[in-house]
């Protein structure tokens, strides 16, 4: 009686872990682990929110994107200013620089994301881009916009004005 007992609860343990592993909440130890973070906020009577979150390993740049209350296409850009306030007051010079490249060359320049049906955006961006690591962002202003961005088209690709706003953090 005494190992029908003890086979039961190493049964549920090991049929648990099973299921846990088919279900995918085991951890991909595949992707960088998360540093840094940014809590986006609308901006004037946008409806744009959520949070993003960076990593970065081996060269590549991770930014998992959580948002809601898009539409379309959107421009997304890294700027220079280490508050939201001074990054909308500078929106179209202000991308993050520091190689004085033209726009559409420079760091503060991120791909365009697209919301789904729903006004969704969620899912990862992968950048081949070292120059991207935690160091060099985080206390900078990061900023989605009304508009798609060309990438020609100087100084900020006509994307248009800021729908959200938020500022990239340690964890």
């Amino acid at each position: 009686m005494k190992n029908r007992r003890i086979r039961k609860p190493v049964l549920l343990v090991t049929a648990g872990f099973a299921s846990c592993l088919l279900a995918g909440c085991m951890p991909d130890w595949n992707k960088p682990l998360p540093v840094a973070t940014a809590n986006m906020e609308p901006v004037d009577a946008s409806s744009v929110r959520g949070r993003l979150t960076f990593g970065e390993e081996n060269g590549v740049a991770r930014i998992f994107v959580d948002l809601t209350g898009l539409t379309g296409e959107h421009g997304f850009h890294i700027h220079q200013e280490s508050d939201c306030r001074a990054a909308l007051a500078n929106l179209r010079t202000g991308h993050l620089n520091p190689e004085g490249k033209p726009h559409g060359q420079h760091l503060g320049d991120l791909p365009n994301i697209r919301s789904d049906v729903y006004g969704t955006m969620r899912g990862p961006i992968y950048l081949r881009a070292p120059q991207l690591e935690p160091a060099n962002i985080v206390g900078h202003a990061i900023v989605i916009t009304a508009n798609y961005d060309d990438y020609k088209t100087q100084p900020d690709g006509h994307s248009g004005q800021a729908v959200a706003c938020g500022v990239i953090q340690k964890l």
